[in-house]
Formats: structure tokens, C-alpha cells, sequence
């Protein structure tokens, strides 16, 4: 990769870092982590259901993993900087939407757009680009990105829940379409495809070899039944994420007032900012499968928590925060990790697409199950109970085929 750079490039590099943890703090983050503040006034003002909003977060899984299939097609049709500049773009006519929302179908119409710029602009083509530019040693640059999504539940979360006590959510929900307006012009200006000539012949050849060998080729260093292992892993883990959009409302039944719900989500954010640059740099020092034990260990036990966190005890919910902040990372940059350390070098890109198509799969599928238990049970507790069983066979599944994969490299 050295060969590859000159002293700009190298000095860019971290200017198309920063670029692209701007992208995940817009799209990862304000559609997905930050969104959740939103959930509890999804059903207050907006007059929507538990039930109705499990489907207008399915949604957005469902969209997201259509533009799965589209976002490779894309980059490679318009490259990466168009790919990151439409994303965007799409976040703000999400958000602009979501401001004149009056009833159900249109709320559902605004997150259509939402599902698109999140899968477009999201884990697939942030990895792509950092790969471009930083090479085998992307851990902890990956790990910085990914901790966009983790900024914006630390800015998002209390400016979001005082713009809405305040203003109303749907003034939020404009203020955040300026804002992605405003992104969507930095993204065209900052965002490089390639970080010299060298580095484009090389990715044009590589392209080119697996164009001419797609007939013969194995994307992974797996075995069929590997595969259907780690990929049945990679299923749960999406429709563990299911964690994250139901937490406001979770902790508002356990009596906490909206404020101290706000805080509890932004000291979630600061530690999964935190979680994803330590859980980059602790795979590039401990390797993947150490640390993989490590921060899904840390996720089942949060989800745990969450559950059984007694109502009003903040020790425990902010105890719980904190375990999730860290465990997080394996929703996310971890699933990009999995896909490094099981397909082949040169199918990358196609490893981390199949990887997220699966785990967004999970999210689509599980998606209106929560909200269906809520109304069904009266609360959520029981559906974080659930979830903690779903979170441990997730890992378990992940981690034996990354250790087995990891055993084989270095036999």
C-alpha cells in the first residue's frame, strides 16, 4: 500500500476518514442510532402505534437491504464520492419528508428514503473507501468511522430530545434536513475515489481478474457449512440490532423522565464512540478473534441488563449504557471485521456486501416482533429478554468460524 501513496495521500487519507465518519454520523447514526430519540414522539405526536412503528422501522431495514444489492453496482458505476453525495441526499428528503408526515403511510414514504441513503451511504462504501486508502491497517481508521454513529447519539440525543420538547419533532426533523443538505455538498467536495493513480490501476485490475474468474471463484475461505454457520450468526446479530430503536422507550416504562432518557443515550453514544476506536485498534494489536470475544461478551451482557434493569436504578441503566457502548461495535465495524478474516482479499467488498445483506435480512425479518410483544405484553422488558438469548447465539455462531478460519491461516 506504501507504494501506492505519496505524502499528500497520506496526509488525505485522514481528511477522507473524517469525511466518512461525517457520512456514518448522518447515515448509521442521525437514520439509525439518533433516530431512536424519536421513537417515544412517534406515538405521542405522531399518533402512531407500537405495532406501526416496528413496520416504519422495517422499513427502513427492508430499503436498506434492497440498496444492498444496488450500492457495489453504484460505486462502480458512478464511484464513491457520487455514491456518498446521493446517499446523503437522500437523508435530507428523508428528513424533509418526515417533517410533513401526518399519518402512517407517510411516515412509512419517509423512511423509504431513509432505508435507501443508510444502505448506500452506509458500512459497505465507508469500508470500501477506507480500504482504498489505508490498506491492510484499516482497524483502527474503520473503528474511528464507525464511531459517527456513536457521535450522534452523544450530540444527537440531548440536542434532538431538546429541539423536540422544545420546538416539536417535526422542527427537529427539519433542522436535520438542512443539516444533511449541508453534508451532501461537503461529501462531493472532500471525498477522493482513489488515493493516487497507482491505486486505481490496481483496483481496476483486481475488478477486471474477478470479472474473468466469476465462474470459479469462492468469495470465502469457508466450507458450505462454515458459511451457513457464520452467516446464520450474521442473521441473529441483525435481528439483535433491534436493541438499539426500542431503549427510549424501554427506559420511559422503567420510569425515567425524558431528560435523564436522553442523557442515558447520549453516555451510550460517548461510550460507543469509544467502543468502536478501541475495538478497531484492539483488532489490529489482539486480532479478530480475541477481541470478538471480548466486546459481543460485553453486548450479551447489556442487553441483559437492559432487561432486567429495576425501574427508576440508574446505576444499573447507566451500567447497561456503558456495556452497550461497547458491545455495539459488533452490529457494525465487527460484521466488516468478519468479512476481512473469512473472504479472500480480492473479494472483499463482495464479502462485506453479503455480510450486510444477511444482517439487514435480520433486522427485516425481527423488525415488527418487538413492537407486536409491546403491545401484546404491555412493555418491553420481555422482548429484551429475547433479545439477549438472540445476541449470545449470534456471537457464538460468528466467533467459532472466525477462530476456525483464524487456525487456518496461521497452520
Amino acid at each position: 500500500m506504501s507504494n501506492c501513496l505519496n505524502s499528500n495521500s497520506i496526509i488525505y487519507r485522514w481528511v477522507i476518514c473524517a469525511a466518512c465518519t461525517l457520512a456514518l454520523f448522518c447515515t448509521g447514526g442521525l437514520l439509525v442510532t439518533g433516530f431512536n430519540v424519536y421513537t417515544p414522539y412517534l406515538i405521542s405526536e405522531g399518533g402512531l402505534t407500537n405495532s406501526q412503528v416496528s413496520v416504519v422501522l422495517m422499513v427502513r431495514n427492508l430499503l436498506t437491504l434492497v440498496s444492498m444489492f444496488l450500492v457495489v453496482p453504484l460505486i462502480r458505476k458512478v464511484d464513491l464520492r457520487m455514491n456518498m453525495t446521493i446517499a446523503i441526499g437522500l437523508a435530507a428528503v428523508s428528513f424533509a419528508l418526515f417533517s410533513i408526515a401526518g399519518n402512517f403511510p407517510m411516515f412509512c414514504l419517509a423512511m423509504t428514503f431513509g432505508g435507501l441513503a443508510y444502505g448506500l451511504g452506509g458500512m459497505v462504501s465507508v469500508s470500501i473507501i477506507i480500504k482504498r486508502w489505508f490498506g491492510e491497517h484499516d482497524g483502527l481508521a474503520l473503528g474511528i468511522c464507525a464511531a459517527g454513529t456513536g457521535l450522534s447519539a452523544v450530540v444527537g440525543a440531548p440536542v434532538l430530545t431538546a429541539m423536540v420538547e422544545g420546538h416539536g419533532m417535526r422542527y427537529s426533523f427539519r433542522m436535520e434536513a438542512l443539516f444533511m443538505v449541508v453534508v451532501a455538498a461537503l461529501m462531493f467536495l472532500l471525498i477522493r475515489n482513489y488515493p493516487s493513480k497507482e491505486k486505481e490501476h490496481e483496483v481496476e485490475e483486481i475488478r477486471r481478474a474477478k470479472i474473468a474468474d466469476r465462474k470459479h471463484h469462492e468469495i470465502f475461505h469457508l466450507s458450505h457449512a462454515e458459511w451457513f454457520m457464520m452467516m446464520l450468526g450474521v442473521l441473529l446479530c441483525g435481528m439483535s440490532y433491534n436493541v438499539s430503536p426500542y431503549l427510549t422507550v424501554l427506559y420511559r416504562e422503567k420510569s425515567f423522565d425524558a431528560a435523564t432518557v436522553g442523557w442515558l443515550m447520549s453516555f451510550m453514544g460517548l461510550t460507543l464512540m469509544a467502543g468502536k476506536i478501541v475495538y478497531g485498534e484492539a483488532v489490529d494489536i489482539l486480532g479478530r478473534v480475541k477481541s470478538g470475544n471480548i466486546f459481543h461478551g460485553c453486548f450479551v451482557a447489556a442487553v441483559l441488563l437492559c432487561a432486567l434493569c429495576i425501574p427508576g436504578n440508574k446505576f444499573m441503566a447507566y451500567a447497561a449504557m456503558a456495556l452497550l457502548g461497547i458491545g455495539f461495535p459488533m452490529l457494525s465495524v465487527g460484521l466488516s471485521e468478519l468479512a476481512a478474516g473469512t473472504a479472500k482479499e480480492e473479494f472483499y467488498s463482495d464479502g462485506v456486501k453479503q455480510v450486510q445483506i444477511v444482517y439487514m435480512l435480520g433486522s427485516l425479518v425481527f423488525g415488527p416482533v418487538p413492537g407486536m410483544m409491546a403491545d401484546a405484553m404491555g412493555n418491553y422488558t420481555a422482548v429484551y429478554f429475547l433479545l439477549a438469548g438472540i445476541s449470545l447465539a449470534a456471537a457464538l455462531l460468528q466467533q467459532l468460524v472466525l477462530a476456525k478460519c483464524s487456525r487456518t491461516e496461521h497452520e
